[in-house]
């Protein structure tokens, strides 16, 4: 129930900032109405003035922690994630992905495929994901319908693709409006049916141009329109992969010289509710482009080692104002828990250390010469909780644990049977946190809540 009350007593972990793992212990953090009500030192208090409550008292191997953002997820790809990894980006999509992401015309194979998904991202602790569907209006509807049954808080996108893509998957421009207009509907109805306790409403539709290849700048333009009309948000892909790059600038070389930022700025696509997916290719000028227009970068380490092969400069995009979190990209990527993509945006940084670029090509990756920070667990985890929020504009919603924020969360325990790591009673929280992240799972999560309700 959404109006159900928690007492939690024990260690309460969050980052704040990218430099900061704030662990409170021996504290209370009270959730009334999917909303935290109360964050004190225990101190002796009487929790007798807290009625009909639930109260879960945590042990010295368990600690709350924010639920996991994932900004840029492709739900029908979920069938091939650790699969078909070995072929470039643009032969990957024509000979894997278009072929599976076509059958989601088939409603019965959709709810199926994304039942599982759904499902296997809140056990592995994704609280909030911001999807891809297909370019097909009943599938993605489905989508929607499954992600507010299992209480997932979700963007959801109709894939839009009017060119280079396959006969069997490619839809008219015209259709590709009228139904992403008709899904903007859909989910603003949903919205309006699940008012919980005033908590903003759980699902929300995304404009969703696949990338600029498959959009012709009539498409990009009406998507534009949409977008300003109806007030909602943006994701497609920016400057992924050197061959994208240079198609791209090959099929609209005099719209700013061809390149994914000046292309999304003039068709109405470069706003404060964009997300764009990996921005390996990006030059000074453009990152500054993006943070003046308050859109975000989500960073995909996985998928980038394996297809763009390069990286996305997060601590220099930071610096420079751009809003970064982290995707898992399936099916890109074969991870569909936020845990390994943490994990590799530490590797990508460090990575850095050893790979340089010329910076003045505005083709190639903008690595920095000095880095100001470092890229450690406490940044990774930022980036997926807090700095997602940020990227989607609910920070002030959850990504932290703050009083008056919806309590999107998890309960870890690092002492669990099986686990893949070893226990050892007198390590401090910091340290349990630290080889949760580097070694665990989701066998140590043990519970998952979205608006403070219990879900999974």
């Amino acid at each position: 129930m959404a109006n159900q009350k928690y007492v939690f007593y024990g260690t309460i972990i969050d980052t704040p900032d990218p430099s900061t793992l704030r662990i409170r212990k021996e504290h209370i953090c009270v959730v009334n109405q999917g909303r935290i009500e109360l964050i004190q030192p225990f101190a002796n208090r009487n929790l007798d003035e807290h009625q009909d409550v639930t109260f879960i008292k945590l042990s010295e191997s368990q600690f709350i922690c924010p639920g996991f953002v994932d900004l840029h997820c492709h739900a029908p790809q979920y069938r091939q994630a650790g699969s078909a990894t070995e072929v470039p980006l643009l032969e990957w999509l024509r000979k894997f992905t278009f072929p599976k992401e076509a059958r989601c015309s088939d409603p019965l194979y959709a709810r199926d495929l994304y039942t599982k998904l759904v499902s296997r991202l809140l056990r592995n602790g994704t609280t909030t994901t911001q999807y891809f569907a297909t370019i097909h209006l009943e599938a993605t509807k489905i989508l929607a319908e499954i992600c507010q049954e299992k209480g997932q808080r979700a963007y959801i996108g109709k894939v839009c693709a009017d060119q280079n893509s396959p006969d069997f998957y490619v839809e008219t421009t015209d259709e590709s409006i009228r139904n992403t207009e008709e899904l903007i509907h859909y989910v603003h109805q949903m919205q309006k049916g699940r008012d919980v306790a005033g908590i903003n409403a759980l699902i929300h539709p995304v404009i969703t141009p696949r990338f600029i290849p498959t959009c012709s700048i009539s498409l990009l333009s009406q998507l534009g329109q949409l977008a300003k009309k109806h007030d909602v948000h943006v994701q497609s892909h920016i400057a992924e992969t050197a061959d994208e790059v240079a198609f791209v600038h090959d099929l609209y070389p005099s719209i700013g010289n061809g390149r994914d930022v000046a292309i999304f700025r003039e068709t109405g696509l470069l706003t404060s509710k964009a997300v764009f997916a990996h921005g390996i290719y990006l030059a000074d000028n453009e990152i500054d482009e993006m943070a003046a227009s308050g859109s975000a970068v989500a960073s995909c380490p996985i998928a980038n080692f394996l297809f763009s092969k390069g990286l996305t400069a997060i601590e220099h995009c930071t610096k420079r104002g751009l809003n970064v979190g982290l995707g898992t990209d399936i099916g890109g990527a074969y991870a569909s828990s936020m845990l390994p993509v943490m994990r590799a945006a530490v590797f990508a940084h460090r990575t850095m250390d050893f790979v340089s670029f010329d910076r003045s090509h505005a083709a190639l990756p903008c690595f920095p010469e000095h880095k100001d920070a470092i890229i450690d667990f406490k940044f990774a985890y930022y980036l997926a909780t807090l700095g997602g929020a940020r990227a989607l504009n609910i920070d002030s919603q959850i990504g932290s644990f703050e009083v008056r924020k919806q309590f999107d969360a998890l309960l870890i325990d690092c002492n669990r049977e099986n686990q893949a790591f070893d226990y050892w009673k007198d390590d401090e929280m910091d340290i349990l946190f630290e080889k949760w992240m580097n070694a665990g799972d989701d066998r140590n999560i043990t519970g998952v809540w979205v608006q403070g309700v219990k879900v999974g």
